[in-house]
């Protein structure tokens, strides 16, 4: 079973500081899923991307990056926007319970397209009755 006309129209912020992998991760969103995809190689990166007044429905995240990890990124985000689905994937087991533990979706590498889609997918219909990109609070700062 497929997913992707339930995803189209979604906007996806992916922040992944490994460019090849920022870029796997962006065509499968953006061509797959047809979600539209902002990418962000850095946790600084996703704040400014978030700050500047883009719709965004979901933040997609590794969680091992340099200078600012994805928990903590979530934190900051979470402060301003706490209805924000997120989910950080990790290849390290032992971090899933800090995902957990920090409200947010865990997936684990490596996943399959299929698993991405269904986490997506359950997230985002999480959203009032599934309308793609709402305004974000974080532009009126």
């Amino acid at each position: 079973m497929t997913l992707p006309i339930q995803l189209r129209g979604f906007t996806v912020l992916v922040v992944e500081d490994d460019l090849a992998t920022l870029k796997a991760f962006s065509q499968v969103i953006t061509q797959v899923f047809g979600c539209t995809v902002l990418s962000a190689s850095s946790g600084e990166a996703a704040l400014r991307t978030l700050e500047s007044g883009e719709k965004i429905d979901l933040l997609f995240s590794d969680v091992v990056m340099p200078e600012m990890d994805g928990l903590t990124l979530t934190r900051l985000v979470r402060d301003q926007l706490p209805e924000l689905p997120i989910i950080l994937t990790t290849g390290v087991y032992q971090q899933i319970e800090s995902v957990i533990s920090n409200g947010v979706v865990p997936l684990l590498k490596p996943f399959t397209r299929e698993q991405l889609e269904a986490v997506f997918a359950e997230q985002l219909s999480l959203l009032p009755l599934l309308q793609p990109a709402r305004d974000n609070p974080l532009s009126t700062m």
